[in-house]
């Protein structure tokens, strides 16, 4: 037996905090999502896979885009004409609504689609019997631990639980109660970050297989799962289109400004990258090199330098320098914007992450905004020297 077990994919889901994205690389970014779920299916046909596992926010919304939707179930006939079925449940950010979906789902993807635990039973070509037990959300939450509707491993030669959740508000457990039940593999869905819980049995959370954000770096891809006799072994396959990454650039003998662009013409990246540079060790340079780090002028200027397959978002030093650093604007505008955040709506539109936890709501009031804003222009005052500052010093 074989199988591929995915989670978090979140196609229609964008890239976060960048701007000023150049023409060519955001071409990349576009097809991103739907490069890496090709990559899924690829691997699932080199591989010859029995079956593919899809853990839970396989989309970003309960109401996929129709692109989305059409390329999805494109990659899925794919699939079907090689014999694979797919095991698939939604979680919290795709919770099934069946009106949300407007092609027919091919008949090799066989869907939990309830609040209600349940087990589908497969064969494999090779006669092994395959029980696997799981749970969609209907809601964006489950409060309930529904580990404790999972019934014991059944007489099938491999028993495999679906689970999408971890903590409260997300249908929480405890690994004692998955590991209770006696089952062969746990495949978890909703942690990004790739973790194996336990061996014995095997209990994953692959991670999201491609990054959205400059968070996720650490990305294991998709788990390839094959059984040996009674033991089933796991390896990761990396399937994102496009990597987030973060480079240190020791500038130990740079001591011209000019001597950083030859640096950056040596950069390389086997696929496309979105990089973040920190530079150390910048004594040479003195503050100049943080006023043009401050400006933003010499991100802008780097960026000519790059590679085409890499899009440098952001540069930053490892160390502060001694001084404060240089905003190359007046004070006066940072504080007007920053009192632009005071207002109830764009605050609120700042935290609609954590609106998603109840349990946050009460602290989330006026106070909490004011006093947030307020600490805000104070780190300011404290970290940076401004246009005017600058100068009289």
């Amino acid at each position: 037996m074989k199988f591929l077990h995915a989670a978090d994919l979140h196609l229609d889901r964008s890239f976060e905090g960048l701007t000023s994205v150049p023409e060519y690389f955001q071409e990349q970014l576009t097809t991103a999502n739907q490069k890496m779920l090709k990559n899924i299916v690829d691997t699932a046909l080199v591989q010859a896979v029995d079956f593919i596992l899809l853990a839970g926010d396989t989309f970003h919304q309960n109401r996929p885009t129709l692109r989305t939707q059409r390329y999805f179930f494109q990659e899925m006939g794919r699939l079907a004409e090689a014999g694979i079925s797919v095991f698939m449940n939604f979680g919290n950010h795709d919770f099934y609504q069946a009106e949300r979906y407007w092609f027919a789902f091919p008949e090799n993807i066989h869907r939990f689609t309830d609040e209600q635990v349940e087990t589908k039973n497969f064969v494999t070509n090779a006669g092994e019997k395959i029980a696997i037990t799981s749970f969609s959300y209907q809601h964006p939450t489950i409060e309930t631990a529904m580990a404790a509707s999972f019934p014991r491993k059944s007489t099938a030669d491999f028993h495999i639980g679906m689970y999408h959740g971890g903590q409260m508000p997300y249908a929480p457990f405890q690994l004692t109660e998955l590991v209770s039940k006696g089952y062969d593999y746990w495949a978890l869905g909703h942690i990004h970050v790739p973790q194996v819980l336990a061996q014995q049995p095997l209990v994953i959370y692959p991670g999201t297989p491609q990054g959205h954000t400059q968070k996720e770096t650490a990305l294991a891809g998709v788990s390839l799962v094959e059984s040996q006799g009674n033991q089933l072994i796991a390896k990761p396959i990396p399937v994102e289109a496009v990597r987030w990454e973060k480079r240190t650039i020791s500038l130990m003998n740079v001591k011209r400004p000019r001597e950083l662009f030859p640096l950056l013409k040596k950069l390389t990246a086997e696929l496309p990258t979105l990089l973040q540079i920190e530079f150390s060790q910048t004594e040479g340079l003195g503050e100049e090199l943080a006023y043009q780090v401050a400006s933003g002028e010499l991100l802008t200027a780097l960026q000519e330098e790059v590679p085409e397959n890499i899009f440098l978002w952001k540069v930053s030093l490892a160390e502060l320098p001694q001084k404060r650093p240089y905003l190359a604007v007046n004070k006066e505008l940072v504080d007007q914007l920053i009192a632009t955040y005071q207002a109830p709506a764009i605050f609120n539109d700042l935290l609609s992450e954590l609106e998603q936890n109840p349990q946050l709501h009460q602290l989330l009031d006026k106070g909490f905004r004011s006093d947030t804003v307020a600490l805000l222009k104070e780190k300011m005052a404290r970290s940076y020297r401004f246009r005017r500052d600058a100068d009289v010093d």
